[in-house]
């Protein structure tokens, strides 16, 4: 579908401008390289340094490629470069994080627009502009750069993949490897291929985070200091979230820092798609919900900072395999309930329109969607134990509270279910299930 939308693009008459964003590792640069596979094409990663560095790199790298190019030109002087003058098909210029250079000037945008629309004369060029700051794109592109954006031609959001395509790409593993996997990494293939088939979930984390010498190890620390400036403000707010300081109140009252402080980091981390504001399933009970709370969105950010971060210590005394055992086996399996929670999302998602969830004060619906015709589903999940008629009970209260009435009532769990649960599911009230991962295998 996405290589698709690229090519119905690159097919149109003319030159286009299209922003392609998506998380760290979701496989932005691996989509347009597959698509430019064929095309003539022209590939730059922009880096956070000064205006005057930017365009010095890009014409080192221009000039290694056998193109004759100033020192320090001006942007219309690379992207005229960048597209060969002598070729007369169509051509692809990429930009990779290219949020750094918007930032960092704001002419960028003008001269290439200006470049593109010359170029509809001549010969047309089809510019992708890929980031994973995907909170700025969806908060605060447009406004930066103004006008400019109405020339901006296609916006494509790469999102991450849901566990039942992540399991027909990664075979090799066990059904609740792949939901221990996912718990750590996300729909993050980037992160998946740093595991191995031949590991469980739990010597997975030992030989490919745990270990120093491992890619994952440092990933999110060496992230966090090229994205962000005070990076110890950042830890502090992430590391208090990853102990389920959800609420501002919550972490101001962790950390110490002025609320007005703590907003403004947090529209930081959420322009870089590391957190976000999750607001509760809009139901007719409204005066039962909570108001929005914040998560950390990344899977893999999130379980750095609960177990790394937090164990740091410890870490650099034990080994890898003790570690493992004494700080992180204990609570995993709790770990995993909020992803178990995700999953089962994603699986109702694909059938239902606008999934999510209702949070209220005395209680939670795990998982609300409408059809689309607006008839409810609701469901409830559990990873970590049986689930019984109590439980039941307890989410035929909390849809009172949300006053939300279905027919379709639902009850996920991979460690069965109790008899007078059975017996209620017989009877058609409730529908009982495990996750499914057969369509993706």
């Amino acid at each position: 579908m996405e290589l698709q939308f690229l090519n119905e693009y690159f097919q149109r008459d003319g030159s286009q401008i299209l922003v392609v964003y998506g998380c760290k590792g979701v496989g932005k640069t691996a989509l347009l390289q597959e698509f430019c596979k064929d095309k003539k094409h022209s590939y730059f990663l922009a880096r956070a340094c000064s205006e005057r560095e930017q365009r010095f790199l890009w014409a080192s790298e221009l000039r290694a490629s056998g193109r004759e190019i100033n020192r320090y030109p001006e942007y219309k002087e690379l992207f005229e470069s960048a597209a060969a003058r002598r070729e007369t098909e169509k051509q692809v210029i990429i930009i990779d994080e290219f949020h750094h250079m918007v930032k960092g000037d704001g002419s960028f945008f003008e001269t290439l627009i200006r470049y593109v629309e010359d170029r509809l004369l001549s010969r047309p060029v089809m510019v992708a502009l890929l980031t994973s700051a995907s909170g700025w794109v969806e908060n605060t592109m447009v406004s930066k750069i103004g006008r400019s954006a109405a020339s901006i031609d296609g916006w494509m959001k790469v999102r991450e993949m849901p566990l039942i395509e992540l399991a027909e790409l990664f075979p090799g593993y066990s059904k609740e490897d792949c939901i221990g996997n996912y718990a750590v990494l996300g729909g993050v293939p980037g992160y998946w291929v740093n595991f191995s088939q031949e590991l469980d979930t739990g010597g997975n984390i030992i030989c490919n985070i745990l270990r120093k010498e491992s890619r994952l190890y440092e990933e999110m620390s060496v992230y966090l200091l090229e994205e962000l400036r005070e990076p110890a403000v950042y830890n502090t707010i992430l590391a208090a979230m990853a102990r389920d300081c959800n609420k501002l109140n919550d972490i101001y009252r962790h950390t110490g820092f002025s609320r007005a402080k703590i907003s403004v980091y947090l529209k930081n981390l959420m322009e870089l798609d590391l957190v976000e504001k999750v607001f509760s399933y809009e139901t007719a009970g409204k005066v039962e919900t909570q108001k929005g709370i914040y998560r950390i969105s990344n899977s893999y950010v999130k379980f750095y900072f609960r177990y790394i971060f937090s164990g740091m210590s410890s870490l650099m005394q034990l080994t890898p395999e003790e570690f493992y055992e004494q700080k992180i086996a204990p609570s995993f399996v709790l770990y995993v309930e909020e992803a178990y929670r995700k999953i089962c999302r994603e699986q109702i998602s694909r059938l239902y329109h606008n999934a999510g969830e209702w949070l209220g004060k005395s209680g939670t619906i795990d998982v609300v969607a409408a059809d689309a015709q607006g008839r409810l589903t609701v469901a409830a999940c559990s990873y970590t134990k049986q689930m019984t008629y109590e439980d039941y009970e307890w989410l035929l209260f909390c849809m009172k509270k949300a006053r939300v009435k279905s027919s379709d009532v639902r009850m996920y769990c991979e460690k069965g279910f109790d008899e007078p649960l059975q017996k209620a599911a017989a009877q058609g009230k409730v529908k009982l299930l495990t996750v499914s991962l057969d369509e993706g295998r």
